[in-house]
């Protein structure tokens, strides 16, 4: 068996690994506010952002990870191989 170094991440980069979505969208929030509201406060303006930030909700709603298909680990050995190769594919929700 080959050896494998698991690296642990710094807690910031992994908060900002797995939040970015949500900084992104703050960010857009933010320039955007500042673009529609640099000559008052319209109606339009308020209609623009309102539409921005439910575009943004539904796209986290439809985007965000789900629960793994294989809550068991036994459950994931056992349906890998048995005796048979295989390719494997590992992919982070993230």
């Amino acid at each position: 068996m080959p050896d494998v170094t698991i690296t642990r991440e710094v807690p910031l980069a992994a908060l900002i690994n797995q939040h970015s979505f949500l900084f992104a969208a703050v960010a857009a929030l933010v320039v955007v506010s500042a673009v529609l509201f640099r000559d008052g406060f319209r109606p339009q303006d308020w209609y623009a952002l309102g539409a921005l930030s439910a575009g943004l909700a539904l796209a986290y709603g439809l985007l965000r990870p789900g629960p793994s298909t294989h809550a068991q680990v036994q459950e994931v050995e056992s349906l890998i191989g048995a005796g048979r190769p295989v390719l494997l594919e590992f992919q982070s929700p993230y």
